[in-house]
């Protein structure tokens, strides 16, 4: 895209500095992108941990609520839906890993 635009610039001497920048800027866009794509693979992964462990626990419900304190409260409405089976319990841990993060993974991981 920058390309086209020094080719089609009559004064991109006078712009080197601003489309090195442009460029710079890209090149970040599409390491950004990568990296991106890596961390949904690893929260797949971590998905699948969890998910493991959860089946190892009796009444998942009362071990969340004893081991997620206040947060239990932003996971709640996500819990009821997935024992009612509008979403899945793998999407139900996603919700969890993003809205409560670390600590969500770490109750199971480190039961």
């Amino acid at each position: 895209m920058i390309n086209k635009l020094k080719e089609n610039d009559p004064k991109r001497k006078r712009f080197k500095k601003l489309y090195g920048k442009l460029e710079e800027m890209e090149t970040q866009l599409a390491e950004i992108k990568d990296d991106t794509s890596e961390i949904r693979l690893r929260i797949e992964d971590v998905t699948e941990i969890v998910n493991k462990l959860m089946e190892e626990i009796s009444d998942v419900e009362d071990y969340m609520k004893e081991n997620l304190g206040s947060d239990w409260k932003i996971l709640k409405n996500s819990w009821k839906r997935c024992k009612k089976g509008e979403i899945s319990k793998k999407e139900f841990i996603k919700i969890g890993l993003t809205k409560v993060g670390k600590i969500f993974a770490s109750i199971f991981i480190s039961m």
